[in-house]
């Protein structure tokens, strides 16, 4: 926030003196004063014995509390102990959320001593209990008295945006600190303008603080950074609204802004979603001219679209020039590489990539394990897609999704391999999955190989009945002529014996 803003200053009479006030804080109550001189006469091994011998009031005003952090100011650390211990000990009345005021007097306290951490776990708090417009202006109006930072308004935006994820609470916090004369910081604006719901409303709120003049400013302005304008051209791509970068683009040359590694990201992965790949190496080589390094995030962008565009040769090169730069790869740049080679067919590229990629010490998304067995089945090797779903299954954060199952009762039904694939139709329906009609005739087509009519036909019927109750709401969770609902390590101990259901 703009230094010198008006924001922290209440007009008019101090509403920290008025005792009618919800925001009094009561310098001469005496607890707040015995309080305060037996946490800094004494020890620290033996202050939080002599502050509990002080006695309480009950119950002890929340102005007395909040008193207690203003004469401790200058002893950061210990005013925040302090005010932990005031709520945990529950020395203030029976209620729910902390007072208001004794929040704003932590937060401008943390503030002040650049504790940020501690600051915004107070406002966290105090956001979840009170309206933007309450804390706001409990902390406008205690600002003054606590010498406070201007900064710790940018908090309380912040606090809203993190612990509630509530971008709308927060644009409203940035309108009253412009309301009142100032400014968010531009890292704390570059953070609201990426959480707001709509690339709209960013470049309102944009132009709200950086182009519109406040009639309560006090002249000093604040300039927008690279990360503001990068902020805007990921709203407007995340909408598919591209051909909208040209409003970013145009601000930034305004305000005489370079690009940025991020910037450039952003712009070619604008051209790979459009597959034209020709305008992305274009941008890519002029950031190279530009002497930016491409990072991480650049390379993934770049190999995602030739993987994408089926051009699986130049995202390997890609990736060779980005190990030979020093940029270590992601799980993601493995995860584009192993879709590329799926993409293309080509199974035994798409498995050392794996291969490569486990040395690292990274997995597999779900998504990525359903087109890599999806290609392996394809390719019959159906065997070498079930260890590999064992081996990513292993992974406590690894989710199987419904379609790498059908993909592998599909491929083991193609084999021949009717038992195993029952007992993976069983443990599909265990994680949840009902068995729909591709998985139906995937075992109708293996029983018809096998000669088996009387299967054939349970199954046809237990398919019309399937559809029957459908269109009433009910759903089919299993096959019930093929097997029940069973585990995983069932499962497993079933394959390692080669036993039928």
């Amino acid at each position: 926030m703009n230094a010198g803003g008006t924001a922290g200053g209440a007009r008019g009479r101090d509403p920290t003196t008025d005792p009618s006030s919800q925001y009094f804080v009561d310098a001469a109550h005496p607890y707040a004063a015995a309080a305060a001189t037996a946490l800094t006469s004494h020890r620290a091994k033996s202050k939080w014995s002599h502050l509990s011998s002080v006695p309480v009031p009950s119950p002890l005003p929340a102005s007395a509390a909040a008193a207690v952090l203003l004469l401790l100011r200058r002893r950061p650390r210990t005013a925040l102990r302090f005010h932990d211990f005031a709520l945990r000990r529950r020395l203030l009345p029976a209620r729910s959320p902390p007072p208001l005021v004794l929040s704003a007097a932590a937060a401008h306290v943390a503030a002040a001593s650049r504790l940020r951490g501690a600051a915004l776990a107070v406002l966290a708090s105090a956001s979840r209990h009170y309206s933007p417009a309450q804390v706001f202006n409990a902390l406008a109006a205690t600002y003054r008295r606590f010498a406070s930072a201007p900064f710790v308004f940018d908090l309380l935006l912040l606090a809203y945006l993190r612990s509630r994820r509530d971008a709308l609470a927060a644009a409203s916090v940035a309108r009253r600190i412009l309301a009142a004369g100032a400014r968010p910081l531009p890292s704390t604006a570059a953070a609201l303008l990426r959480s707001l719901p709509s690339a709209a409303a960013a470049l309102d709120m944009y132009h709200q603080i950086y182009t519109r003049p406040s009639p309560r400013s006090n002249g000093t302005v604040l300039l927008p950074t690279v990360h503001t304008f990068n902020s805007l051209l990921l709203a407007f791509h995340r909408e598919g609204k591209c051909d909208e970068f040209e409003i970013v683009l145009q601000e930034m040359a305004r305000f005489s802004c370079k690009h940025n590694v991020c910037t450039y990201s952003i712009r070619i992965a604008e051209y790979c979603d459009g597959r034209d790949l020709e305008k992305a190496r274009g941008l890519w080589d002029e950031m190279i001219q530009q002497g930016i390094q491409p990072d991480v995030t650049a390379y993934n962008t770049m190999i995602s679209g030739y993987c994408r565009a089926g051009e699986v040769g130049m995202a390997e090169e890609m990736f060779k020039n980005m190990e030979m730069g020093g940029i270590d790869p992601s799980a993601t740049t493995f995860e584009w590489l192993v879709r590329g080679h799926c993409t293309a067919g080509d199974a035994d590229a798409a498995m050392l990539v794996r291969a490569d990629m486990r040395r690292r010490g990274f997995g597999l998304a779900p998504e990525v394990v359903e087109e890599l067995l999806d290609v392996l089945c394809q390719n019959r090797r159906v065997e070498v897609g079930l260890d590999i779903l064992r081996e990513e299954m292993r992974r406590v954060e690894f989710v199987p999704t419904r379609r790498t199952y059908e993909a592998l009762i599909k491929g083991f039904c193609d084999e021949g391999e009717v038992e195993v694939a029952i007992r993976l139709q069983a443990e599909m329906a265990g994680k949840g999955f009902n068995a729909g009609t591709e998985v139906y005739h995937a075992f109708i087509r293996a029983y018809e190989m096998s000669g088996d009519h009387e299967m054939m036909d349970k199954l046809r019927k237990e398919m019309a009945v399937m559809g029957r109750n459908l269109l009433y709401g009910e759903q089919m969770m299993y096959c019930r002529y093929c097997s029940p609902p069973v585990s995983s390590e069932s499962l497993e101990s079933k394959e390692s014996t080669n036993t039928g259901p």
